[in-house]
Formats: C-alpha cells, structure tokens, sequence
C-alpha cells in the first residue's frame, strides 16, 4: 500500500486556498480531472461535496473546530472501483478562522470483484453514505459496497447512514463538551474525537 496524504486551508468562508499532498494524483486516480488543484483554488469547498447532509455534517464538524480551536479526527471509507480504501480525516484549527483538512490514507484492499463506476445523482433511488460507503436501496436496506458487487448502482445520492451520523454527531459533542474555546493561535492539540 502506497503512503497517501491530501490536504489543504480554507479561509473564514470555507474557500479553499491551498491543497498539498497528493491531491491531483488522487483526483485523477478518481476520474476527477475538474477537480485538480488548479481548478479548486479560491473556490468554496461546499461546491465539491456531494450530498446535501454531508456538506451539513462537513460543516458542523469544521464549526466545532473553529469555535473551540481544537482539532477534530474522525475515520471513514472513500473506496474507488478498485480499492476499498479507509482514510482518517483530521481537521485543525489555524490562525484567523483558517483550518487545515487533512486526509490520511490508512488501509486500501483490493475488491474481491471490480465494482461498477458510481456517480452522484441527488434524484437516485438508491443512497450511499459518504462516510462508510455502505449503499441504501430501497427494500434491501443498507449494505455495504462489497456486499452488493456487481449490483452497486451506478447512480446513487450521497448522504449519511444512520450509524454515521450517529458517530459525526457523538464526535462533535464531545469536542464541544470535553473542549474549552481556546485560541488557534496556540496550535496544542486537545481532546481528539475519534
């Protein structure tokens, strides 16, 4: 498994103003050529989030961060075709309402049976957490990617499954709750959700 890391600042207003890591290889390994550093820059990063519940709970977690000045780490799925891959995402507080997203790596498998290219359509029947990868359709309830093979739809709307939005929610409150407001400034690491 190859190392990966992308991350990058957004400013007050959640625009992004630099990415680093890995960041075009990963979009382009992803079929995301529109989305290469050179295309997001100074754009807001709520635009490349899919899903209207993901964007809210990629919002609240940011939110956290910033009114505690506290860092945030929480894990997830983000498989391709391929891969299942596990990342964990780390959100830290910076000077002036600025925060560092960062995106590491931790485990990559390869599926058993290459899954269908997926895309997303907030009109699909079918759901896919944007944090797990498990896939909700409808009469079969929610499984995961590798469960389904080559049934995973091809079209899915991206939100959240019950479970994570259970642990989103639980990471939030206790930073809220164990996290004192502090300044950015002073870059210490507190209490970590994970």
């Amino acid at each position: 498994m190859k190392f990966q890391q992308v991350y990058y600042v957004l400013d007050p207003e959640s625009r992004i103003l630099w990415v680093g890591g890995d960041w075009d290889d990963f979009a382009l390994s992803n079929g995301g050529a529109g989305a290469c550093s050179n295309r997001v820059l100074s754009t807001p990063l709520f635009q490349h989030v899919a899903g209207e519940t993901t964007r809210r709970a990629l919002a609240r977690m940011i939110a956290a961060v910033r009114d505690l000045g506290q860092p945030l780490r929480l894990d997830y799925r983000c498989d391709s075709p391929t891969l299942s891959r596990r990342f964990q995402l780390t959100i830290q507080p910076m000077k002036d309402g600025r925060v560092l997203l960062v995106h590491d790596l931790r485990d990559a498998r390869a599926f058993g049976a290459r899954l269908p290219r997926w895309h997303s359509d907030a009109s699909a029947a079918a759901q896919k957490c944007s944090f797990c990868g498990a896939v909700h359709l409808p009469r079969r309830g929610w499984n995961f990617a590798e469960d389904l093979g080559e049934y995973h739809p091809r079209a899915v709307e991206y939100v959240l499954c019950p479970g994570c939005t259970a642990q989103i929610d639980d990471a939030v409150t206790r930073l809220r709750k164990d996290g004192a407001p502090r300044s950015a400034a002073t870059g210490g690491f507190g209490p970590v959700a994970d």
